[in-house]
């Protein structure tokens, strides 16, 4: 659904996410699915690299000494890898996009819309990657707050 709500070609057709959840009923509970396995693809192993490389990536870090020092490092350590991890998945997530902005019809699958992304983008990987620079710097931002914050939730 938020997919649907971002893509400028339903613009017309939704005026909030709850229209949207509404519009999609009529395709039935698997239409709420539509591109699950890139999702579960990128979410699960982002997730495990992200958790087991914080402590070594942490550890590199200077001693932290005083409580905004930790904070700090934790914004560090959480920003670089989930932008890192953005970046690394970003085709995932063009695959992603592409195959949750269709509403009923076939389902097609990863390697088959991903390879019609290719096509479309000249055979090229840098084309794959068109838009990653905002994914990076919203990332490094977000993941770090959200590792900082994650980090001083667990002290207190």
């Amino acid at each position: 659904v938020q997919t649907l709500l971002q893509d400028h070609k339903h613009h017309d057709k939704f005026t909030n996410t709850y229209h949207a959840f509404k519009a999609l009923r009529c395709h039935g509970i698997r239409e709420y699915y539509r591109g699950l396995v890139p999702v579960l693809f990128r979410n699960g192993f982002s997730n495990v690299l992200f958790f087991g490389l914080r402590g070594p990536i942490k550890e590199h870090l200077p001693t932290a000494t005083t409580h905004s020092a930790h904070l700090v490092n934790d914004f560090i350590c959480g920003g670089l890898l989930g932008a890192m991890l953005g970046i690394l998945f970003f085709p995932v997530n063009v695959v992603k996009t592409r195959m949750q902005s269709q509403i009923g019809g076939e389902f097609q699958s990863f390697p088959k819309v991903f390879q019609k992304i290719w096509l479309e983008r000249d055979r090229k990987l840098t084309n794959l990657f068109r838009g990653a620079h905002l994914n990076y710097h919203r990332s490094l931002i977000s993941w770090g707050i959200i590792n900082a914050t994650y980090e001083f939730l667990l002290k207190i």
